[in-house]
């Protein structure tokens, strides 16, 4: 409480400084000022002073996704999940597109190498915001995908499959998952549900004529690659063909 204060002290100190100078030295507005002093907290790791700012700035402008990207980032960094609601539930007050502020959030959270912040913004908003569930569903099943967590993109593709059973996106994250958790089988049993679906899917046709061949049953791959050829020829399909 007591930084926010002088934070906001220090803030009127600049105004008033600023209305001081000649118009042509005014170019500068305060809240460009609360810009700089926010980013080189951040880039310092100062995290209390960064959030504090990041509120001023909000208070001042409160529709721009950035700022509440970085003002999530610097809340969670601090552990105040409940900040964090409070900012979403800001943003949603002014109108900020839901999704701009995930992808913020997610940039912010990426650069820093801070993956996880991102995941529990996201699971902390489905718990406070239900209406959101099916979105933040497909967020999260492509975090994970990106994360290369195969038990939590086959959960969370079977999720939005529960509502798009033919859905061919989410069918060949299924798939994907059961390849990064080794469960060829139903990975392969996914690809022939997506080709039921789309017969000239070229992921579907690459993954199950490349499965075939690769375990040593090249009659069974040959179809696939073949057709796969025919949509798209490649010098790695001619050569395997070949053989």
């Amino acid at each position: 409480m007591r930084e926010i204060m002088l934070i906001r002290g220090l803030s009127a100190i600049l105004f008033s400084c600023m209305m001081l100078l000649p118009g042509k030295a005014r170019a500068v507005s305060p809240y460009n000022i609360l810009e700089e002093r926010a980013a080189r907290f951040f880039n310092q790791q100062e995290w209390n002073q960064a959030a504090a700012v990041y509120d001023l700035m909000i208070d001042e402008k409160g529709n721009i996704p950035e700022v509440y990207g970085h003002a999530v980032v610097a809340n969670a960094m601090r552990g105040d999940s409940i900040a964090q609601m409070r900012l979403m539930a800001k943003a949603l007050d002014n109108h900020v597109p839901f999704d701009s502020v995930f992808s913020r959030v997610r940039q912010c959270s990426f650069s820093l190498g801070k993956a996880n912040l991102y995941e529990r913004f996201l699971t902390g908003v489905r718990a406070t915001y239900p209406w959101m569930k099916r979105n933040i569903d497909s967020q999260l099943l492509n975090y994970y995908t990106f994360r290369r967590d195969g038990a939590m993109t086959i959960r969370y593709a079977e999720m939005m499959l529960d509502g798009a059973p033919d859905n061919i996106n989410f069918l060949l994250l299924r798939a994907s998952g059961y390849v990064q958790s080794g469960l060829m089988d139903r990975a392969m049993q996914t690809y022939s549900e997506v080709l039921a679906l789309d017969p000239d899917n070229i992921p579907a046709l690459l993954n199950l004529g490349n499965y075939y061949y690769q375990t040593g049953d090249p009659t069974r791959a040959r179809p696939y690659l073949e057709r796969a050829y025919t949509l798209r020829p490649t010098p790695y399909l001619a050569t395997l063909l070949a053989r």
